[in-house]
């Protein structure tokens, strides 16, 4: 992870501790493992650290975990091997995730974070954060638009326009 990487990582955790109390939301997961060395919350919060920053491999997230501000952010002194990752991952009980993303997305809501969202009075939200739609047929005035090459039913090649909205 390089040093802007770091800095805006930095900055995520002390929003996401403040706004979400992140350190307490944390705390409220636990696996299915008896008497853990490693505690579900160190390796929670390095799975959502690791997701923020697009850490691709869990190699690479044990990797990150040897870094001493990490394990100051996660509360957890020493590195998180991939293995642990993978091992709490299939754990976690889901029923947890789905309560902390109905609490934050509550949060989220009272704070009006969606309101810019808003397609003809209905919310729209993207997790992927990529694109949300496309069409071949309809656009509007904010669409982007780029040439596809596909085949028709004869199956030769045919270029033809597709709009789409991209969120950032």
């Amino acid at each position: 992870m390089n040093s802007t990487d770091f800095t805006q990582l930095s900055q995520f955790v002390h929003y996401a501790r403040k706004r979400f109390e992140l350190h307490l939301l944390a705390g409220a997961f636990t696996d299915s493992r008896d008497q853990p060395d490693i505690p579900s919350r160190a390796v929670w919060l390095s799975l959502v650290l690791g997701e923020v920053v697009q850490v691709t491999s869990l190699l690479q997230l044990q990797a990150e975990t040897q870094l001493p501000q990490w394990q100051r952010w996660v509360g957890y002194p020493d590195q998180i091997s991939h293995d642990t990752f993978g091992y709490v991952s299939e754990r976690l009980d889901p029923a947890q995730l789905r309560r902390a993303g109905i609490w934050i997305n509550r949060k989220l809501q009272r704070g009006k974070a969606f309101e810019a969202s808003r397609l003809k009075g209905l919310r729209v939200v993207s997790l992927d954060a990529d694109e949300q739609f496309c069409s071949d047929h309809r656009c509007c005035e904010d669409c982007l638009n780029r040439e596809i090459t596909g085949k028709n039913a004869d199956g030769q090649e045919v270029k033809h326009t597709q709009y789409y909205h991209q969120q950032v």
